[in-house]
Parts: structure tokens; sequence; C-alpha cells
């Protein structure tokens, strides 16, 4: 009876290693059975998020211009509290092209 416990953790321990060695572990599984479902979900709103730095402030009319990190310049109206150099995260809505030239702001922060 010993001697058959004995052999029984042997198989469990070389079957173990073998999964260590080959890191098939618990995230290779999770990941495999998709547990995860961020892949799954689509973008059908055309929305995407954008960074971008303040370039100018136009206080006689109220108007920020900001640079993303791709060269293109955006203006929107509201300068509040916003600086030349402040990062700006906005929301901007793709319109359904491929181009970004009409893309819209819809949100900034």
């Amino acid at each position: 009876m010993k001697e058959t416990i004995i052999g029984i953790i042997r198989v469990i321990a070389f079957f173990t290693a073998i999964i260590i060695i080959f890191g098939f572990g618990i995230p290779a599984l999770v990941n495999y059975l998709n547990f995860d479902n961020t892949e799954v979900v689509a973008n059908d709103t055309n929305e995407y998020s954008l960074t971008a730095v303040v370039v100018k402030t136009d206080r006689e009319n109220d108007i920020v211009t900001v640079k993303d990190f791709n060269g293109n310049l955006w203006e929107f109206y509201g300068i509040k509290d916003w600086n030349i150099d402040d990062i700006c995260s906005m929301m901007m809505n793709d319109n359904g092209t491929e181009t970004i030239y009409d893309d819209i702001i819809v949100t900034i922060r």
C-alpha cells in the first residue's frame, strides 16, 4: 500500500514538473480557455483615445491648440486652466473613415 502511494506521488510530481518546465501553468490555461474576454469586445462606436500636448492657447478666442505624438494639430474651445506643455487626453470619433483629417474631438480631459 505504501509503495502504491509513493508511486502515485512520483507520477503526480513528474507531470507537475513537466508542466512547470514547459511553462504550461495556470496563466497559459486561462489564456487558452479565453477567460479574458477583452479580445472579444469589438469597438462599434468608432471612438478611440488620443493623447496630445498643449502647444498654444488663444485666450482672446478661447481656443486651445494641441499636438498629438504623430505631429497632428487639433483645436478645441475652452481654455479654462489649460497651459502650454499640459498633457491632454481626448476621446475621438473617426466618423467611420480611415483618414484622421475628418475626426472630431468628443471629450477632453
